[in-house]
């Protein structure tokens, strides 16, 4: 019917329109105006609804930037606190714990990790480790000090393996590749930035020589002067590699260099001898599932020095010479 309209001359088509309307019941042309009417009310109400909005985001988009600018501090830590909460919530669903920032360190749980890691003939450094460790203050530095292969690392590594927090662990080997001591500080100061407020923090400091002693003040300034360390508990470990090579009085010198760090308390691993190395030999031959034969178990006692490198290379040994383990065999006993 429009498409036919359309065609209409013009005058055709407004007489069509006039009988349209006069066709039309009064009763329809009322409906209409009144629907028009609706429709003009809504949109004046809706422009004013729309108007009213716009004023009132623009006020409050003024007041908060005012009150942003005069109290931009306490905004920030109110920001701070909300993400703090809200990592802890995240944290408490995710490691399905209840008070899993808040706790304290289960010293006793993580130490008995520790010893099944059969660090041999080192008990006594591992009952002060464990003392310093019970002393739950908000900052722990150790110091841990000994000759190469003594269970030092090993120690530290199931420590780690073992702690808490496992998102909180951090280690780093000074004497590397990086000769720079500024970029090996900037390296541990983006560790330390890391530092969380959920649980405690384990940094691990290894490869260190007695000359880098003064490291251990700076480092631990570092961490104290940060602006939330008091929210944050934080146990640093050093690991001290002492030359075995120097005659006794020159070991003992440098041993005793690092008996005084401030503020830090050392704990010394001993030096291992023969016997020591052939229970290091079995631990292996356990851990790997292999047999030696006598000869080779011998040939691996001749060829360590045990005082210098103490059981560090009995590992790759034991690789080499051993042999898996059948049904009912036995091995060597020496």
């Amino acid at each position: 019917m429009l498409s036919e309209d359309k065609t209409l001359p013009d005058g055709r088509r407004r007489k069509r329109l006039r009988i349209r309307r006069l066709a039309s019941s009064p009763a329809d042309e009322k409906r209409n105006k009144k629907q028009e009417s609706k429709t003009r009310t809504f949109l004046r109400k809706l422009k004013r609804a729309l108007f009213i909005t716009l004023f009132l985001s623009a006020a409050a988009a003024l007041i908060l930037g005012h009150h942003l600018t005069r109290s931009n501090a306490k905004q920030t830590t109110i920001f701070k606190d909300f993400l703090n909460s809200y990592r802890r919530q995240y944290h408490q669903i995710v490691h399905g714990k209840p008070h899993y920032c808040e706790s304290l360190l289960d010293v006793q749980s993580m130490m008995s990790g520790v010893r099944k890691y059969k660090i041999l003939h080192q008990e006594q450094a591992l009952q002060g480790l464990e003392s310093t460790l019970r002393n739950q203050t908000q900052f722990h530095s150790i110091a841990i000090a000994g000759p190469s292969g003594v269970g030092k690392t090993m120690t530290a590594s199931a420590l780690a393996a073992n702690f808490p927090w496992r998102e909180n662990v951090w280690t780093y080997a000074w004497n590397t590749h990086v000769e720079n001591e500024v970029q090996k500080f900037h390296m541990l100061r983006l560790y330390v930035d890391q530092f969380s407020d959920c649980g405690s923090n384990l940094l691990i400091v290894d490869n260190l020589l007695p000359c880098d002693d003064a490291i251990v003040p700076l480092l631990n300034q570092m961490i104290t002067s940060q602006d939330d360390a008091s929210n944050k508990r934080v146990i640093v470990i050093y690991i001290f590699n002492l030359n075995a090579m120097l005659d006794l009085n020159s070991y003992q010198q440098q041993e005793n260099t690092l008996q005084h760090l401030p503020n830090t308390t050392t704990i010394n691993f001993k030096k291992l001898n023969k016997k020591d190395l052939r229970e290091c030999i079995y631990r292996e031959m356990q851990a790997e599932n292999l047999i030696i034969t006598k000869d080779n178990f011998d040939e691996i006692v001749n060829t360590i020095d045990v005082e210098t490198s103490g059981c560090k290379k009995v590992k790759a040994k034991v690789l080499v010479y051993g042999r898996p383990l059948e049904e009912n065999a036995t091995t060597y006993e020496g």
